[in-house]
């Protein structure tokens, strides 16, 4: 019984692996790879005025979510003309956050959809989680633009460490 319960597992395993692979050579799909590939964003423009002064704009169509640096991101809070969403855990938030941000975890996005209806369609978003090799932000980012359809959506990559690091205000 042992026996022949091995030989199924082999056979499925061996299966799978060659059905995999004919997939991956024979099917031309440029997009597919057998490794993830990082997603890297366009990031948002800064250009310099006449008196040399940094001017953050935001471009009139974007495509998808565009990254945003400690510059833009300090330029928008300065501003108050962005809304700061912290994609990480509510206890992480609660620990400390950027100030005036409000908390969405990823994870738990969908029962924050009464939080996000009543945002606005226009309205500059700029999303953060812990930085590094955090991806909350930027999966965040893809709900908002993609499944909300909020026109202006950012990721502040560097997030909360970078933000604190830099001596920015925290919560």
């Amino acid at each position: 019984m042992m026996e022949k319960t091995i030989k199924q597992i082999t056979f499925i395993l061996l299966l799978s692996t060659l059905l995999g692979l004919a997939r991956f050579y024979f099917l031309k799909d440029d997009d597919f790879t057998l490794i993830k590939v990082a997603r890297v964003l366009q990031a948002a423009e800064v250009q310099v005025s006449d008196s040399g002064e940094a001017v953050f704009t935001i471009p009139d169509f974007m495509t998808e979510p565009m990254m945003a640096s400690l510059e833009f991101t300090k330029y928008f809070f300065d501003n108050k003309k962005a809304v700061f969403v912290d994609a990480r855990e509510s206890e992480e938030f609660e620990l400390s956050h950027i100030t005036g941000a409000i908390n969405i975890p990823f994870d738990y996005y969908d029962e924050y959809m009464d939080a996000i209806d009543v945002l606005k369609y226009d309205d500059i978003f700029i999303i953060y989680c812990s930085g590094g090799e955090c991806s909350l932000s930027l999966d965040l980012a893809d709900v908002f633009f993609g499944e909300k359809a909020f026109e202006n959506v950012f990721v502040f990559e560097g997030g909360l460490p970078a933000w604190q690091d830099a001596g920015y205000p925290t919560e």
